[in-house]
């Protein structure tokens, strides 16, 4: 179905740019930090305060979601002001691509957008010092939301508002788990340790 395309297009766009930006960043930490050897000495700390920052940070999204703060986006800009004929003009092109091939673009602009989520996975990346894991790990993290997204935006219309609202809490228990994760990882770097799976893409990252 056309619907199935887009959000594949969509996607697609979004974990390239996540990628490609988790390069840059984690070039930059390598550019910053001098040297692998460098990164090394202080990257043990750096990461962890990193990573507890990161599971912090996607805990409280997934907790505000499971307490029922997922609602939509107020609009601020009045419809006949110059800024608002504006925002509807932009709302029209971007309403015009996302009919067509032009959402991979739209997906790849995705990453620059302010995120609770993808902003500290940034940060991570920078951590790492290293852009080929700092790629890895932001291509691993938009591939890994990809089921999420595509479910979440193909069923969201079709359930009463009820469904709705738990859908969104089970988002929320995800966003809890990933961001726990995160944090038990950060915490383990300091010498505390909690129980936890593996980060998916230390396996990746350690044959390259």
């Amino acid at each position: 179905p056309r619907a199935v395309r887009q959000h594949g297009l969509f996607n697609l766009g979004r974990a390239s740019s996540y990628a490609l930006i988790g390069a840059l960043a984690g070039l930059l930490g390598s550019v910053t930090f001098g040297s692998v050897a460098a990164i090394e000495g202080v990257g043990d700390g750096l990461r962890g305060g990193v990573g507890v920052l990161v599971g912090l940070l996607i805990v409280s999204v997934g907790v505000s979601y499971l307490l029922g703060g997922a609602g939509g986006l107020h609009r601020f800009v009045p419809d006949g002001a110059p800024l608002g004929r504006l925002v509807a003009a932009a709302t029209d092109r971007v309403d015009r691509l996302a009919a067509g091939p032009g959402i991979v673009g739209l997906g790849a602009l995705h990453g620059l957008f302010p995120c609770p989520i993808i902003y500290p996975a940034y940060l991570y990346a920078f951590a790492l010092g290293d852009p080929v894991r700092g790629g890895l790990s932001l291509l691993v993290l938009g591939l890994g939301t990809i089921p999420t997204l595509f479910l979440y935006g193909t069923v969201l219309d079709a359930v009463s508002a009820t469904r709705r609202r738990w859908l969104h809490r089970a988002l929320g228990a995800a966003f809890v788990a990933l961001g726990y994760v995160l944090l038990a990882h950060g915490l383990m770097l300091f010498g505390i340790h909690l129980p936890h799976p593996p980060l998916p893409h230390r396996s990746i990252t350690n044959v390259v």
